[in-house]
């Protein structure tokens, strides 16, 4: 309702029944409480966080642009480098500034900024790293089997950077001419833990190397991230998948 003056008031009334010894209800009691105070500080509240939505999405949306501004400009320059190690190391470097922008996509276009659904992150990112090695498309291929997984943003950079590096090994380095080359990646959660799996079937890592002292950067960032994020990390034999990286860390 609206005082005289145009403003308008918020009233909260309550009502009780009067009953005579019969349990009839004779009259009804009434009291109006003036909460005109209480709603104009809920509204002021609601749009103060309506307000702090849009600026972190907006936050996410730029970042997410900037980082697509320096990749742009790491492809630009990657024309003119004719040396294939230089090449290299600006398409990986490329990739990982993608890897980091597909996450602020991610935050910008869901309705909450803390989480994302890790496992469509994945999906997106390692499809994308495939293409990005267009030499690499037509001999291979992945084969995923992904639990659908809720990461934080803090957890998902790195966890993303992790994915990217190994991914990026497998691609890089040669498979077997006889056979299709294939990159499985497995991920799943069990008692708030996650597990990770990234396995190709190519010639296998070299057993005089130890992967984590190498001279591999790509690799040293895998370790160093697995590290920050509290977590584990192997190199196994599989019979099915050939060599793979066993990795857990809690969510």
């Amino acid at each position: 309702r609206f005082n005289r003056d145009g403003t308008k008031v918020y009233r909260q009334y309550v009502l009780y029944p009067i009953k005579d010894q019969n349990n009839q209800v004779i009259e009804v009691s009434g009291l109006g409480i003036d909460i005109t105070e209480n709603k104009r500080y809920e509204e002021r509240i609601t749009q103060s966080l309506k307000e702090k939505e849009i600026l972190l999405k907006e936050v996410h949306h730029r970042v997410k642009n900037n980082m697509q501004v320096i990749s742009s400009i790491l492809n630009l320059q990657s024309s003119y480098v004719t040396d294939n190690y230089a090449l290299n190391l600006l398409k990986e470097s490329q990739n990982r500034i993608k890897t980091m922008a597909y996450i602020h996509e991610s935050l910008y276009q869901n309705k909450t900024f803390s989480s994302i659904n890790f496992s469509d992150y994945v999906t997106t990112l390692t499809n994308n790293i495939l293409h990005s090695y267009t030499a690499s498309i037509q001999k291979v291929r992945l084969v995923m089997d992904l639990q659908k997984v809720i990461l934080n943003l803090d957890t998902s950079i790195p966890a993303g950077l992790i994915i990217n590096g190994l991914v990026t090994n497998s691609i890089k380095h040669p498979f077997n001419d006889e056979k299709e080359g294939i990159i499985f990646i497995n991920l799943y959660t069990k008692d708030n833990i996650l597990f990770l799996e990234v396995s190709d079937n190519g010639k296998g890592f070299p057993k005089e190397v130890d992967f984590k002292n190498t001279n591999s950067l790509g690799l040293q960032l895998v370790n160093t991230l697995v590290e920050q994020l509290n977590g584990n990390i192997e190199l196994r034999e599989n019979k099915e998948k050939g060599t793979g990286f066993f990795i857990n860390f809690p969510m």
